[in-house]
């Protein structure tokens, strides 16, 4: 099995702006994608936060937060920026979310 990075596959979750597409931005309006989508990179589901983080390809770690019943509010996704609170504390996540990305990547198929 190739590895494909996210960013070049194609939605399979039955979203109905990006099914069968590739998924180049992640807060669109009428996003429905789930954590589990195939463009999804690795991602870190956080309770205490009640959101979702993840690195994205451009090197930016981004958050969306979580809704009732499993779905996620893509319309407030939003990168975890400078201006963040919690700044300093995702630079830490984003470095090891992509560390545990390149131990996966690397295991034979």
């Amino acid at each position: 099995m190739t590895h494909t990075p996210p960013w070049r596959r194609v939605c399979d979750c039955r979203c109905i702006l990006h099914h069968r597409q590739p998924r180049t931005t992640y807060n669109e309006s009428g996003c429905a994608c789930t954590i589990t989508c195939t463009t999804q990179p690795i991602t870190l589901l956080t309770n205490q936060w009640g959101r979702a983080l993840f690195p994205d390809q451009g090197g930016d770690l981004w958050q969306v937060p979580a809704m009732a019943n499993g779905t996620w509010d893509w319309d407030r996704a939003t990168e975890i920026d400078t201006r963040a609170d919690v700044y300093s504390i995702g630079l830490v996540i984003d470095h090891l979310l992509r560390q545990a990305a390149n131990v996966l990547g690397a295991l034979p198929d």
